[in-house]
């Protein structure tokens, strides 16, 4: 029997309408509860479904003995949530966790407002630059990175797999770190710049905060693509097969639009982080003329010590970027749903073949992609090797320790892991809140320190003592700068998820928290690169935390900038920060061989 292509609506008024079943899944369902205890009232219900199409309001009773409406429970849109109170619980902390980081600079902008200050440059100007550098660099790290995503998950190609993951450690790098591993590669006496001094403008200028830009975002974006392409469907590329489809018409008519939403989703958040980015601080030449706005609203609360109504403007400031980020949020989570996501189904992953010439060229050039982006945190390495580990050691006891300062970055990763996890999923079931989650990308880290410590900090640090009340602050900051990753990879896995699935979690009576453990091991592989992703971003948070932090809750970035700041200590800042880049690596590495164990 066929199944029939509308939906079916339970004859309970408030039941949601559910899809017909098909004569297959009846025959599982009967399977699966031929153990329950028969429940009466259901004879009218069994001999109806014998005479016709079966209705799942046939099934419920059989699955629990629970009626319809309290299998599942409306929410307050009028929709319903499998999730129930759970769904109600978990929704209202996404939320409070949103407000709690927004509200600070909201509280800062209305305090300030009307501003006692003029900007001290062209509004104009510095959006329209913000604006069209971040589209620049996004452009550029999509068109390095989108190639090497697709060998990675069309290809049988596993040195561009392995290129994939090592690449995304310089997307997780703190900032300081690859500014600095620029400049000493194409800066003014940098390692190549000395004899090809055409290189210079990687590091100075406009061009050098494109560079800089671009730089952390071709690996994302590879990461992106290649979890795009291992998401379809293996019968799309047996078909290919057959065809001979080959070379630029294989990869222009099939592989590159199989793989436009991965791209597309990649391009708007490198977008959103180089819209936001006060990277150009860090920049030789940029200042002032290619100063981001980001980059003013740490100067106006930094650099005008003296000037009264600049911290207030900055504030103001800080509220209007979050407005026009969550505009461009909306904007991407439209043309996102416009795509036709993948199903969830037998996939084809590493299917196609390389020929000889070809397998050649693949390596080349994922050899390229990451020496480009290896040589800064290579040349990090020379120096690091010239440091002393006890030198370190003795200047990291100005905080936590080099160890403490390893063991704060580890638990605040794991806490930021879990809450990310649990909260992006309930951010990406939503359209608002999905906005929301990734409008976290522009809520300026500055900003929200200033205005944490304002707020915050003090009726904590009366109530849990001055180190303790700087913990939650700094969770708060790491969870925000995670969840956007973790709602956007979750909200693709569900996105492909089949409604078969959840059709039949529903008939069977799951519901609450056992719901929510089969979804999410339905999505097992995005769940691990989630939380590898959200332990990336905790291990590079880098402005909150340097502004909420005390010496005995610094994290292991936060003591790289301490070092470095000292300007002695070159060599062993360049250690500390060789020991970060080997964890953030060793996390991403970790989430995605655990996603592909799943997977297969």
């Amino acid at each position: 029997m066929q199944p029939l292509n509308r939906e079916w609506r339970p004859r309970h008024s408030n039941s949601p309408p559910l899809r017909r079943i098909h004569s297959d899944d009846y025959r599982y369902l009967s399977q699966q509860t031929r153990s329950l205890e028969p429940v009466p009232g259901i004879g009218e219900e069994a001999e109806r479904s014998t005479r016709g199409p079966i209705g799942p309001e046939a099934f419920y009773p059989l699955c629990n003995a629970a009626s319809v409406e309290d299998t599942m429970q409306a929410s307050p849109t009028g929709r319903w949530d499998p999730l129930g109170s759970l769904g109600a619980v978990l929704q209202l902390a996404t939320w409070l966790v949103l407000a709690l980081y927004v509200a600070p600079i909201v509280v800062a902008a209305w305090l300030s407002w009307p501003p006692a200050a003029e900007p001290p440059f062209s509004l104009a100007w510095v959006l329209g630059w913000t604006i069209g550098q971040a589209a620049l660099s996004a452009t550029l790290a999509v068109a390095a990175g989108w190639p090497l995503g697709v060998l990675a998950g069309f290809y049988n190609h596993r040195f561009s797999r392995a290129a994939v993951v090592a690449a995304l450690a310089p997307f997780m790098s703190p900032v300081v770190v690859a500014a600095l591993g620029l400049r000493a590669l194409y800066g003014e006496g940098g390692l190549l710049s000395s004899h090809l001094p055409w290189l210079r403008g990687l590091a100075q200028g406009w061009s050098g905060v494109v560079a800089l830009h671009s730089y952390f975002n071709i690996g994302f974006a590879a990461a992106m693509v290649s979890a795009s392409a291992a998401a379809t469907e293996r019968s799309v590329l047996e078909h290919v097969e057959l065809l001979g489809l080959r070379g630029p018409r294989l990869w222009l008519r099939v592989l590159l639009p199989l793989t436009s939403r991965g791209a597309l989703q990649a391009w708007g958040i490198a977008f959103l982080y180089s819209f936001t980015s006060a990277a150009p601080l860090l920049v030789a030449g940029a200042a002032y003329r290619y100063y981001t706005l980001e980059a003013w609203l740490y100067s106006l609360y930094y650099g005008f010590p003296g000037v009264s109504g600049f911290q207030g403007l900055a504030a103001i400031l800080a509220l209007g970027e979050l407005g026009l980020a969550a505009t461009f949020s909306a904007i991407l989570l439209l043309l996102l749903a416009r795509g036709v996501p993948s199903p969830l189904a037998a996939r084809g992953h590493g299917l196609l073949r390389l020929g000889r010439k070809d397998w050649i060229a693949a390596t080349l050039y994922s050899a390229a992609v990451l020496a480009y982006l290896y040589a800064p945190i290579a040349a990090i390495g020379v120096e690091a090797a010239k440091a002393s580990l006890a030198e370190l050691e003795r200047l990291a006891s100005l905080g936590p320790g080099l160890w403490g300062s390893v063991a704060n970055s580890l638990a605040y990763a794991a806490i930021t892991t879990l809450l990310s996890l649990v909260l992006g999923f309930v951010a990406a079931r939503g359209r608002v809140s999905s906005i929301t989650a990734l409008s976290l990308i522009a809520v300026t880290p500055v900003a929200y320190g200033v205005a944490a410590v304002i707020t915050y900090y003090r009726p904590l640090s009366s109530l849990l003592g001055p180190e303790a009340a700087t913990i939650p602050l700094i969770l708060l900051a790491h969870a925000a700068a995670a969840l956007p990753l973790a709602s956007r990879t979750l909200g693709e896995a569900l996105a492909r998820l089949p409604r078969e699935i959840t059709d039949h979690l529903l008939v069977l009576g799951l519901r609450g928290l056992r719901y929510l453990r089969h979804v999410l091991g339905s999505a097992a592989p995005a769940v691990a690169v989630a939380a590898g992703l959200s332990a990336a971003a905790s291990l590079g948070e880098f402005g909150a935390t340097l502004t909420v932090s005390v010496p005995r809750t610094w994290s292991l970035t936060i003591l790289v900038y301490h070092i470095y700041g000292s300007g002695r200590y070159l060599p062993e800042a360049s250690l500390a920060a060789i020991i970060l880049e080997a964890m953030s690596l060793a996390t991403i590495a970790g989430s995605i061989a655990a996603a592909r164990k799943l997977a297969s």
